[in-house]
């Protein structure tokens, strides 16, 4: 039965009684990178069977029309499902014009009948003028019908199967070469059998052996996996096929063995596999291609998480606790903070929300200058939108600060250090009718430094308005971690950090000295200067390689703000109130609102 499922991965002759015919391939120009555009632009395929869209349509025209793939027709092959996954379309170059090149019955770089070698599929997008842009996805995998003509010869040339994989992996350093930037290739499923475990084993060693950047699905393993538990997927049938025509190419929904076989069973002829399967398998993919931007997203998380800590001292560092005549105040403060960053299709959006604390000391010398500490924690939840999975944050921070006087102009200078546990991360994924869970942990640190200074231009009624500019520098640095379980859609991820250098202008109203309630709004511009680019690191369960790739930064410019209040309340007793946060950086928000107690003495 396992010998079987392998054939049906791969493609040995094409049975279409056509005239041969050569597809003209077109010329595609790669996009590219746009400041918050979705990281992958066009998906462009190079294969066999197993991605093939519908390239003997234009061979024979007995064809059914909404046959042509090698599956369960209409159902989409793999790479159709994880571009849909993304949002993207992606039609055969063959008759439509698309960016799929891919052909049943292609070997890598060897004639097969009327099929076209992988390497030529490459020759001919780049003869017509084609070329990759950094949103570009490449999508690359081969080797089953060179498998077949192992097996045609005898099943001893294992020099036959060591070279394709060799050509094939070739092929992906070639397409790197040429400017590709996201590649993903898989595995051939092997069933067991020794040629396409030597297949797997030398394609993994040539693709490590020439450091390839690049995403590697173990397609093996996933196929292993539903075998060993067909029921979980939906499977009735692993042992059948969904078809009743001898080749997939032709089959409809009229030409199925019951009217829900493409969903049933895990073949749809002796060679491929059905609807259900490609669905599952692009799924798959798409899950490890969104990975990188979904777990990358927890460097922001932090970043807003540490900045509400330290808005929550920000009123106390400007002299909001002090009264006349005491030098010394206490605070503390309990906050609701939320960030969230809306997702797509291709970003997983993140909504986090939960308690903040703060405490601190604040000291006066003389009437304008000051120093103070201050602690912060936070515990919460978090969560990915459409499902895709939870986290568990819980942060805590140190920062002292102090304020003085330069004639006219008040600074506020600060610092702060913090540690952030990112606990049950859970990433889900969609296979079929399944659900499945990936869990992990990380931790990470945040150190941060920021100079503010401020002056009064307008005062009346015992309140002053002037101008506050602020520069900062934060932070975070994150773990890497692997993710339990062993599936092959598991990964591990590489460190990640988010660096930022801001500077803000603004305006800032507050309350002179002496009066009963001290109080402070400001508003100002916000301007990022550091536009290093990010960048994390994903191997996925069974790669011999990893895939590093650049993920997105948060827009340059946005909008902050904060206001803070403290009124007396009896004897040396205040309360104390406010709000802060940012707004306007692409889909990001983040708020938090605090109400505490601070006394005086």
């Amino acid at each position: 039965m396992r010998t079987r499922i392998a054939a049906a991965l791969l493609l040995g002759n094409v049975m279409v009684p056509a005239a041969q015919a050569q597809a003209q391939a077109q010329a595609q120009t790669g996009a590219t990178a746009d400041a918050g555009a979705d990281p992958v632009g066009r998906v462009v395929v190079f294969g066999d069977s197993l991605s093939d869209g519908g390239y003997y349509l234009t061979l024979d025209l007995r064809l059914p029309r909404d046959a042509g793939s090698f599956t369960t027709n209409p159902d989409p092959v793999a790479p159709e499902v994880m571009a849909a996954r993304l949002g993207l379309p992606l039609a055969p170059v063959y008759g439509q014009g698309g960016t799929n090149y891919a052909v049943g019955g292609a070997r890598v770089t060897a004639a097969n009948a009327l099929s076209i070698p992988i390497a030529t599929q490459i020759n001919n997008f780049l003869a017509a003028g084609g070329s990759f842009g950094p949103r570009d996805l490449v999508y690359i995998q081969g080797g089953g019908n060179d498998f077949f003509a192992f097996q045609a010869g005898g099943g001893t040339n294992n020099g036959l199967l060591t070279t394709a994989a060799t050509q094939l992996a070739a092929q992906v350093t070639r397409l790197q070469t040429a400017g590709a930037s996201r590649i993903v290739t898989l595995a051939v499923q092997s069933g067991g059998q020794a040629g396409l475990q030597l297949f797997n084993r030398t394609y993994a060693a040539a693709l490590a052996s020439a450091n390839v950047n690049a995403l590697y699905f173990d397609t093996d393993r996933l196929f292993n996996e539903l075998v060993a538990s067909p029921a979980t997927y939906g499977y009735t049938n692993i042992t059948g096929v969904a078809c009743t025509v001898p080749s997939s190419l032709a089959c409809t929904r009229a030409t199925l063995v019951s009217p829900n076989a493409n969903e049933t069973y895990i073949l749809a002829d002796s060679v491929h596999p059905a609807g259900i399967t490609q669905r599952i398998q692009g799924q798959a993919i798409a899950s490890l291609v969104q990975a990188p931007e979904q777990i990358a997203g927890l460097g922001y998380a932090a970043q807003a998480t540490f900045r509400a800590h330290r808005d929550l001292f920000e009123a106390a560092e400007r002299g909001g606790s002090q009264r006349i005549g005491r030098g010394l105040s206490v605070f503390g403060s309990a906050a609701y903070h939320y960030y969230g960053n809306d997702g797509s299709a291709q970003r997983v959006g993140i909504n986090q929300r939960g308690f903040t604390g703060a405490g601190g000391v604040d000291l006066a010398i003389g009437d304008a200058s000051g120093i103070g500490v201050a602690g912060g924690y936070s515990d919460g939840t978090g969560r990915f939108d459409a499902g895709a999975g939870s986290y568990k944050p819980r942060a805590w921070s140190a920062s002292g600060y102090a304020r003085g006087e330069l004639g006219p102009v008040r600074l506020l200078a600060d610092g702060t250090y913090g540690e952030i546990d990112y606990r049950r991360i859970t990433r889900q994924v969609q296979l079929g009718p399944a659900i499945r869970r990936h869990d992990g942990n990380t931790d990470g640190n945040y150190v941060a430094g920021r100079l503010t200074a401020a002056a009064d231009l307008l005062t009346a009624g015992g309140v002053a308005l002037g101008p506050d500019v602020a520069v900062q520098y934060d932070r975070v640095r994150l773990a890497g971690y692997a993710e339990s379980g062993g599936f092959s859609t598991g990964a591990a991820f590489g460190r990640q950090e988010v660096e930022s250098l801001t500077g803000r202008f603004g305006a800032v109203v507050r309350s002179l000295p002496g009066q009963p309630v001290r109080m402070f709004a400001r508003a100002g511009y916000e301007r990022e200067f550091d536009d290093d680019p990010r960048a994390i690191t994903i191997t996925p369960t069974g790669a011999p390689i990893s895939f590093t790739g650049d993920v997105e930064r948060a827009k340059r410019d946005y909008m902050s703000y904060a206001f803070g209040v403290d009124g007396r309340v009896a004897g040396p007793l205040s309360v104390r109130a406010g709000v802060s946060g940012y707004a306007l950086r692409d889909d990001r928000d983040s708020v938090t609102a605090f109400a505490g107690l601070s006394a005086a003495f």
